[in-house]
């Protein structure tokens, strides 16, 4: 079977929430791209008016490699599900496209079609829960068998066409395609996100939903007003240096007023974990070693009783929410009483309301933010008090002092922000993040992804960091961890949420 003189792209599909492979990968294949005189194909170049559906549909009938980038958010998505990969999968049978996939992390792949072809990496070791090394070789080996597969068969008209020179002579593309971009079925698209620049989209609306398609543009940042504060021991006694702080970031409005604020976290690296003698400190904080992350957005304050009803309110994605899940009531006290789970949904909701990629915070990016540049055991400095977080103030850290216990939350951002414009980042309440636990660092990634458990059941423990309104001050260090089944809800347990926009707004 021979492939129609049309089919010259490689089509790289993936969900959303997979971004960042998809931005690695075409770092490693940028030299394929050249030597094989690719034109990589992106949404962005969709003109404004133009109907997206029909400009997918037209890459992906051109494509002469497909590139799956498997998860299950991956396989979640109604778009792959419904349009993609049944077109695929008939072209492959019935046109000869090569279809190549990477298990990218864990997911439910031999429940699919897709597992009829021969994976590029061992499924049962997804490139998530590689090291860097590893995983760097892996995008290697990628790189070549897309090369391979590009390769012009000796016995193909399109072949024979490049021989004679009968072809147009114009390079050969790749198109890349989000698993989960939205669009109300029939409606127009302006503007569509990027894979290389622009904004993610979310998954597509089922035809009975009547929300408003998500928004297009790249994210306009902005700068706004902010204090922070540094603990200074002057003779004996503790005192407070408070300093104005301008940060930079945006406001997602939610609807009725409530707004979501995400402040810029830079790019950088830093020493993650605690140094062995550092008092209180636990063995599953080491061994200490180096990270380096990407800038990305994160939410200024854990997420709010009225920012949680907001979203509560819009349509499922999987679960059910329930609007008013806490105990210590307050709109803009943190929401607390919500699993692991239900924080998940709450993330998957905003990213296909909002058309940005939400998502929960992997371990490190979050001890990066909470640290904002500090190796102290708390942004402020050596030690804690009362008047600069909520824990129990009966309880004093090294030689700080005592203080209020308050015994529930209070508002947020109710005291001063660490150095990078995050507020409650010691006490208030413990935050989920995205990853597994594992009780050491032995073998931990060097990056800003979660740290995965390939093909674990869906009850595996998730990690949660900072401490809450009735911890003691030793658990509230930048270092200290925790971890609870996901489906675990306490009112001492809240989350804050990540963002990665695409396009030039996180660039300096």
């Amino acid at each position: 079977m021979t492939l129609p003189t049309e089919r010259d792209q490689l089509f790289i599909s993936y969900s959303h929430f997979d971004r960042r492979w998809v931005e690695r990968l075409q770092t490693m294949i940028r030299p394929l791209v050249r030597s094989h005189g690719l034109r990589l194909w992106d949404d962005s170049q969709i003109p404004p008016g133009a109907k997206w559906r029909e400009e997918i549909e037209t890459a992906l009938a051109a494509a002469k490699v497909a590139l799956l980038l498997v998860s299950s958010d991956f396989l979640a998505s109604e778009f792959v599900t419904n349009s993609e990969l049944p077109q695929l999968l008939t072209a492959a049978e019935e046109e000869g496209l090569r279809i190549l996939w990477v298990p990218l992390r864990p997911s439910l792949v031999r429940r699919t079609p897709i597992d009829a072809y021969q994976a590029l990496l061992d499924p049962g070791r997804p490139l998530a829960g590689m090291n860097p090394v590893e995983q760097e070789e892996a995008l290697v080996e990628i790189a070549l068998a897309i090369e391979k597969a590009l390769a012009p068969r000796q016995n193909s008209p399109s072949a024979a066409a490049k021989t004679r020179g009968d072809s147009d002579g114009g390079p050969r593309q790749a198109a890349i395609s989000k698993s989960g971009s939205s669009v109300l079925p029939g409606a127009d698209r302006q503007g569509v996100a990027a894979a290389l620049s622009g904004a993610v989209q979310p998954e597509i609306a089922k035809p009975e939903a009547a929300e408003p398609p998500p928004a297009t543009e790249s994210l306009r940042l902005q700068r706004f007003p902010t204090s922070t504060c540094l603990l200074r021991q002057e003779g004996g006694r503790w005192s407070m240096e408070r300093r104005p702080l301008q940060v930079e970031g945006y406001r997602e409005d939610l609807g009725e007023g409530v707004a979501l604020t995400m402040v810029k976290i830079p790019a950088g690296s830093f020493r993650m974990g605690s140094p062995e003698d550092e008092p209180e400190r636990e063995d599953d904080e080491g061994p200490q070693h180096d990270v380096t992350l990407g800038a990305f957005l994160m939410a200024q304050t854990p997420i709010t009783q009225a920012q949680w009803r907001a979203v509560a309110g819009w349509q499922k994605v999987e679960r059910d929410l329930e609007p008013d899940p806490s105990k210590f009531k307050g709109a803009n006290r943190p929401v607390e009483q919500v699993s692991w789970f239900d924080a998940l949904e709450y993330c998957r909701r905003l990213s296909k309301r909002t058309g940005q990629r939400y998502r929960l915070p992997s371990e490190a990016q979050w001890e990066y933010a909470c640290r904002a540049g500090s190796t102290t055991p708390f942004h402020f400095g050596a030690t804690l008090t009362p008047d600069l977080a909520n824990y129990d103030g009966n309880y004093v850290y090294g030689n700080g002092p005592k203080g209020t216990y308050r015994e529930q939350t209070i508002d947020v951002a109710s005291f001063p922000a660490n150095g990078w414009g995050l507020h409650d980042m010691h006490g208030s309440v413990r935050e989920w993040c995205e990853d597994h636990w594992h009780d050491s660092y032995n073998f931990a990634p060097g990056d800003d992804q979660p740290w995965l458990i390939p093909a674990v059941a869906d009850d595996e423990r998730r990690l949660l960091r900072g401490g809450s309104a009735n911890s003691y001050p030793w658990y509230c260090r930048s270092t200290y961890r925790n971890h609870y089944q996901p489906d675990y809800a306490s009112y001492g347990v809240g989350f804050r949420v990540v963002c990665f926009p695409q396009g030039p707004s996180l660039n300096p």
